[in-house]
């Protein structure tokens, strides 16, 4: 009878372990996307206060995903300070898009854990960018 309790003990620990894993990673893929989609609405600007008003928001959201995957985006990324720096003329393309979504690919190649499912986030967010 205890080693039929401890067993049940045991798999309903496992099991909360694995269910926490998997909230954080969909909370960090959901926190990435936010931010792709900020970035999105920056290229997509009529003009550059509201390009600059949205890529507050992303840095914001990036911030929060750096407090939250222990890594920060914005420094692991090459190049996303300057290429989100384009953006904010209000005249952002397609060709801006593609080179975040390049660099993104590139850290998400060496990156583990919630910060993979971040990454995720951000490249689908980007994906639907047109």
């Amino acid at each position: 009878m205890r080693t039929k309790l401890v067993t049940v003990v045991a798999v309903v620990a496992v099991s909360l372990v694995a269910l926490v894993g998997c909230s954080t990673q969909a909370r960090a893929e959901r926190k990435g996307k936010e931010a792709g989609d900020q970035i999105c609405k920056a290229k997509n600007a009529s003009n550059a206060n509201e390009a600059q008003r949205h890529l507050n928001r992303a840095n914001d959201r990036l911030s929060d995903l750096a407090r939250f995957t222990g890594t920060d985006i914005k420094q692991d990324v090459r190049d996303l300070n300057r290429n989100l720096d384009q953006l904010s003329n209000g005249h952002g393309t397609q060709q801006d898009i593609s080179a975040i979504v390049s660099s993104i690919e590139d850290a998400r190649r060496a990156a583990v854990g919630n910060t993979v499912a971040a990454y995720d986030g951000l490249l689908e967010a980007l994906a639907n960018c047109d």
